[in-house]
């Protein structure tokens, strides 16, 4: 299951211990996002092949889940530092901790992982359910994925506490984030609602991805919006 907003919280409570460490307590937080990358790709992919990508998942936990896009991001980044003559290792460093982390925490989350993406197929993935036999309902698993809605509002939250905390004077992105806060408590209680209807799962994932997606991007802006202050 998707915990993006949770793994966002867990990182921001992290590096409140980070101190004077320039960008990796940002990079730590987005490593611990980035991952979930997979779910935005695997619902645009099915809206032109036509498949449920929540519960028929075709990337899903996969490509940016894998541990060999640790090394690969690593080196990009680290191309880029030298092209535009940076020397800050906290970045590369940050990522891949925040990746590493997110993807320990999605095996003991019970979710399945593609660790060694592509040299295995998802056929080949890695989840303790294999090993537990634990299976959820379709109203169980709908659940978790609206919860995700309400700590992205917690997150929003907490990041604006942390600017009024700091006396950080940014009017604008405080009156945003605001904005943002009432939106995710609308998404969340709709799909509430969904649920409380027994929509059927097609339909709720297809409002799931667009949403979700909405939520994600704004959670990667928020944080990088706030980035002077996170570290």
């Amino acid at each position: 299951m998707i915990h993006t907003s949770i793994n966002a919280l867990i990182g921001l409570k992290l590096t409140s211990f980070i101190k004077d460490k320039n960008l990796l307590s940002t990079a730590i937080i987005i490593g611990l996002i980035l991952p979930d990358l997979d779910f935005i790709l695997d619902f645009i992919l099915s809206l032109f092949l036509n498949y449920d990508f929540l519960y028929n998942p075709y990337i899903s936990n996969s490509i940016f889940h894998s541990l060999f896009m640790i090394p690969f991001l690593s080196l990009l980044i680290l191309i880029y530092l030298e092209y535009t003559n940076q020397n800050n290792s906290n970045a590369v460093i940050g990522l891949s901790l925040g990746m590493l982390a997110h993807v320990i925490i999605d095996i003991i989350s019970f979710n399945t992982i593609g660790i060694f993406y592509p040299l295995f197929d998802l056929k080949s993935s890695f989840g303790l359910t294999n090993y537990f036999n634990i299976q959820f309902s379709s109203k169980i698993i709908k659940i978790f994925y609206t919860f995700d809605f309400f700590f992205y509002r917690l997150y929003t939250l907490s990041i604006i506490n942390l600017i009024i905390t700091n006396k950080i004077d940014n009017f604008k992105i405080i009156k945003k984030l605001t904005i943002f806060m009432k939106i995710q408590l609308y998404i969340f209680l709709l799909f509430l609602l969904l649920i409380y209807f027994d929509v059927s799962n097609n339909t709720f994932s297809s409002l799931f991805g667009l949403f979700y997606t909405l939520c994600f991007l704004m959670t990667f802006y928020m944080t990088y919006k706030s980035r002077t202050i996170i570290n």
